[in-house]
């Protein structure tokens, strides 16, 4: 089937078959239209991989050069945020959809993501950071905050591709779809609330160093404490998966 072939609904299937939070699905259905003109063009999923990571240097790029403070560097770093993760849900919904799945495509994709992650929090850490950084916010809570977002999001990915890697994607969506009253099941709701759409919300607090930070530590804090809880249980699930 060729790519410009492949009508707008189906892609739109593609976006909505994840059942994930409304702000994901938000992404994810202007995902899809990017993914339906990328195929139209003739565009791989792996180009849209790397116009993500561009989109997300970019953004890092006017961070770290302007600083907090402002309110069009805020808007600015959340468009180029928002549009990294645009692109990041197109690249897999071109890919399902038009069959262009490829060992090497969810290589690439692994290592964007797990870049994006210092990349981001790196940045946001020079920012917070510096010595003359007017955020009013005692440093050892910044520096804590950024160790949480790098150490629970880093461990989470890391944990998730282990976890894959050893008992199989298929078997883990066959055992998950049968136990669907499981601790890992309500875990997986409440995961959601670390869902990369509602992190970027946090950056348009960029034009008040201060509530951007406070922000930026509370959600840190929070995403941790669930990260090593669904870790915790689904080391255990996988446990019995190999059984």
């Amino acid at each position: 089937m060729k790519n410009q072939s492949i009508s707008l609904p189906e892609y739109k299937r593609t976006a909505h078959a994840t059942g994930a939070l409304w702000v994901t699905m938000g992404y994810q259905s202007l995902a899809a239209y990017v993914a339906y003109f990328a195929g139209r063009i003739g565009m791989s999923p792996n180009s849209l991989t790397l116009i993500s990571g561009l989109c997300v240097l970019l953004s890092m790029g006017v961070l770290i050069g302007f600083g907090v403070g402002s309110l069009y560097v805020a808007l600015l770093v959340f468009v180029l945020l928002a549009l990294a993760y645009i692109f990041d849900c197109a690249d897999g919904q071109l890919a399902r959809t038009t069959n262009q799945c490829s060992k090497f495509g969810a290589w690439l994709d692994h290592v964007s993501d797990a870049s994006k992650i210092f990349v981001i929090h790196g940045s946001i850490g020079w920012v917070l950071l510096e010595p003359h950084a007017q955020h009013g916010v005692p440093i050892a809570l910044c520096f804590l905050a950024v160790l949480l977002h790098m150490a629970g999001a880093s461990l989470y990915f890391f944990a998730w591709n282990y976890k894959v890697m050893l008992v199989g994607a298929d078997m883990i969506s066959s055992r998950q779809a049968d136990r669907k009253s499981s601790l890992t099941q309500k875990l997986r709701g409440i995961l959601q609330l670390t869902d990369h759409g509602l992190f970027l919300l946090v950056f348009i607090l960029l034009f008040d160093p201060q509530k951007f930070a406070l922000a930026y530590f509370l959600y840190g804090a929070g995403t941790f404490v669930i990260f090593m809880a669904y870790i915790v249980v689904s080391g255990s699930y996988m446990a019995k998966l190999k059984d």
